[in-house]
């Protein structure tokens, strides 16, 4: 009960800092508009996605209609992570940018993910010059983006906005650190969604070479601490059994012996 309370405040602390612009008329197609807000908000809650769920209620109409005029989509798809998420230390209080970063003007299934788009391959959203990155390995069996596992597909998709689940947030430090040529102020030509495949290919180089680093440093690490025990075991063995050291410094020919 305690944690269901704590959920509503935070998400109505977060919901205070969105301006929502009043109606001034009511139309046909605005009341058509706000019952596919309402099942869509619905088949979130419906799909566990709790925190979610009451966040795009006061949201959902604004982001929607503004993906679609200012972007020329026509279809918009949003990631939902889990109410867990909400309550981490790193988004206590998730901004509207965060929020933004979530919502891609594409139209992106379980297909897209699995095997049309390859690693690497850049997803654009709401947040201006800050995309999502595919970063599902061949041949996996679960896709991800910002290394951000899908959790739940399809939660509500009527061909024009599509939900999907994810464990947690996406983090925009990923793309920023791993892939900085696909921020807006450094390239402008970047592959994206249904482009080219060449940056798929460079960060496949890219991951390539760190792991094999990562490989070496084990590699190098392992070895020093296997020698260490063994250097360790000798100096333990030769000490219980009376052995004392040998004077290399001799021209003799000295073998231990026993004190």
């Amino acid at each position: 009960m305690a944690s269901t309370f704590q959920l509503y405040l935070l998400l109505l602390l977060f919901l205070s800092t969105f301006s929502v612009s009043p109606v001034e008329g009511v139309t046909s197609s605005d009341h058509n508009n706000r019952e596919i807000n309402k099942k869509i908000v619905k088949a979130i809650s419906d799909g566990g996605y709790s925190a979610m769920s009451l966040t795009l209620e006061m949201t959902l109409p604004t982001l929607i209609s503004s993906t679609l005029s200012n972007n020329n989509a026509t279809a918009v798809t949003i990631f939902c992570p889990v109410d867990e998420a909400f309550f981490s230390l790193k988004y206590p209080q998730p901004p509207l940018t965060l929020l933004e970063y979530h919502i891609s003007p594409m139209k992106i299934e379980k297909d897209d993910l699995m095997s049309r788009l390859p690693l690497g391959s850049k997803i654009d959203t709401l947040l201006h010059g800050h995309p999502l990155v595919v970063s599902t390995l061949t041949h996996a069996q679960t896709a991800s983006i910002n290394n951000v596992k899908i959790k739940h597909w399809d939660i509500y998709n009527d061909g024009h906005v599509i939900v999907h689940g994810v464990e947690s947030f996406f983090d925009p430090a990923f793309q920023t650190i791993l892939y900085p040529w696909y921020d807006e102020n450094r390239s402008r030509n970047s592959s994206s969604y249904g482009g080219s495949s060449d940056a798929g290919i460079i960060s496949y180089i890219v991951l390539r070479r760190k792991l094999i680093l990562n490989i070496a440093i084990f590699s190098a690490a392992t070895w020093c601490l296997v020698e260490f025990v063994r250097r360790c075991w000798l100096l333990s063995h030769r000490r219980k059994a009376g052995y004392v050291g040998l004077d290399l410094s001799s021209d003799n020919e000295v073998f231990p012996y026993v004190r």
